[in-house]
């Protein structure tokens, strides 16, 4: 069943510019843009602290660089694999035109990659320790720099890391959304200033393009709470039957056509 998804994929790809799009979705889902399931988990603890953990398989797509365009230059790398945790902080310091401030919050993640070619392997996972809901927002928006310079730091010497000047800016999700967090209190609302001009984000109308054919683009938030919940709103919320536990469940198309459906509010 792989094998025949995986072929429809690749013939419908080639009809457009295959590297751009293929390289979008290889970096996307690691920032939460998606590509086939990520996975965002916040524990909040009783002061507004907590973990921030994102995780995401990009095997499928692997697989697929593999057969197409740019295949024969990715066969070059022939058994490459590494299985590392990188520690923004060891550059953080060496971003251009980024605040001190920024820097001491990037300095908190770290990320696990595990990538193997041969067995089609393309795991990450972040990890970042927040003290309030401003950080958690901030390091969202700056993850995109500091995880093109990690990729390119690892994969440098392999043919996907030579291509990564090609990229879009990156963006993500939650650029148009502002996360509040409040003493009992959980708030996602759509930033609709920001959102008037979603038309011009390439990263994500690259990532529009290739759910419209088909491959699946979507993301899970879970919020780990720190006792049960009172009320939960939101369209897509969905209560564990502990009441400690919330999940959202979004899709590409979602952003696009019904951004309020990554809105809610939850009262603990």
């Amino acid at each position: 069943m792989r094998n025949e998804r995986t072929g429809k994929y690749i013939r419908l790809i080639r009809k457009m510019n295959m590297k751009k799009l293929l390289l979008s979705l290889l970096t996307g889902s690691v920032i939460l843009t998606g590509c086939l399931e990520t996975t965002q988990e916040v524990t909040l603890q009783e002061n507004g602290s907590g973990t921030l953990s994102t995780t995401s398989d990009m095997g499928l797509l692997l697989g697929m660089a593999k057969q197409m365009g740019g295949g024969a230059e990715l066969e070059n790398a022939g058994d490459k694999a590494m299985d590392t945790t990188i520690y923004f902080g060891a550059n953080a310091d060496s971003i251009p035109d980024m605040s001190a401030d920024d820097k001491a919050l990037l300095k908190k993640g770290s990320m696990n990659m595990k990538f193997n070619l041969k067995n089609e392997e393309f795991k990450t996972k972040l990890n970042f320790p927040f003290s309030n809901a401003e950080e958690l927002q901030r390091f969202n928006q700056l993850t995109g720099k500091m995880l093109s310079l990690a990729m390119k730091d690892q994969m440098g010497d392999s043919p996907m890391g030579g291509l990564g000047g090609q990229m879009p800016a990156f963006s993500s999700f939650d650029d148009y959304f502002v996360l509040e967090i409040s003493k009992g209190e959980l708030k996602k609302k759509l930033n609709k200033e920001k959102y008037a001009s979603v038309a011009s984000d390439e990263f994500l109308n690259g990532l529009k393009e290739a759910a419209g054919m088909g491959i699946p683009v979507g993301a899970t938030y879970i919020f780990n709470l720190p006792r049960p919940a009172e009320k939960v709103e939101g369209q897509n919320a969905q209560l564990s039957d502990d009441k400690k536990k919330v999940t959202v469940k979004v899709e590409l198309d979602d952003f696009f056509e019904h951004p309020e459906k990554f809105e809610f509010k939850i009262k603990y």
